[in-house]
């Protein structure tokens, strides 16, 4: 089974749903990370070309601690906008790798980026097997669309995943981001609950596995039918 999981900044799949992507990965699935832009704002560096460049090869690096592929499209953080021009492009990214099973953002979020590529993500979700809607790539027909986001938002999740085996893994993904670690913990509160941005990570997979009754585990909502076990 093919997954992607389209996400705005480096290290959000790994947070929110890295043990499940190195669940799928160990059953013998494909899975890919596809980052809207490489996180040049996450940091109080003045040069956005270096900051990009770090990131980038962290989210490399995180990718091969779980398994996973990893691309980049071209967005700018900060600054990713809903238009036509940008939903057809992800179609097309959508198209390219004719997944089963597509993985974003909750629609509820505080971070503007999160916010808008869960909006491109499921409008193009909708476009994506349509023949009439021309792209280099052809039609194909995911399944279904499957969302994550914080305790911050209205976020309930429906579908959990055991990542008892996994949260080791997913941890030392997270810990790959280290420019990101540093600025989350400096920012204060903005976007972590706690003061150590790592026990915030881990924390919220203790929680979610207390819901779901094993000792780690990561939430979805979906659009179509929820599953139990991996997503299907």
């Amino acid at each position: 089974m093919s997954i992607i999981v389209i996400v705005a900044h480096p290290d959000d799949a790994d947070i929110f749903c890295g043990g499940t992507l190195a669940k799928h990965v160990d059953r013998g699935d494909d899975v890919t990370i596809i980052h809207m832009t490489r996180g040049e704002l996450g940091t109080a560096d003045n040069n956005e070309a270096e900051i990009a460049a770090v990131r980038e090869e962290e989210a490399r690096r995180s990718g091969k601690e779980l398994g996973a592929s990893v691309e980049f499209l071209d967005f700018q953080d900060g600054r990713v906008t809903y238009s036509m021009e940008n939903r057809l492009e992800i179609v097309e990214t959508i198209r390219k790798h004719d997944p089963k099973l597509v993985l974003t953002h909750f629609q509820d979020d505080m971070h503007p980026d999160h916010r808008v590529t869960s909006k491109l993500v499921t409008d193009a979700y909708y476009m994506v097997s349509l023949p009439l809607v021309e792209t280099v790539s052809a039609p194909c027909d995911p399944s279904n669309v499957y969302y994550f986001g914080k305790p911050t938002s209205s976020f309930e999740p429906e579908t959990y995943v055991d990542i008892s085996e996994q949260i080791d893994r997913k941890m030392r993904a997270v810990e790959r981001h280290k420019s990101q670690i540093k600025w989350l913990n400096d920012h204060g509160g903005i976007d972590s609950e706690f003061d150590d941005f790592i026990a915030n990570v881990r924390a919220r997979a203790r929680t979610l596995g207390q819901e779901a009754g094993v000792p780690f585990a990561e939430g979805f909502t979906s659009l179509h039918t929820t599953s139990v076990e991996y997503l299907e």
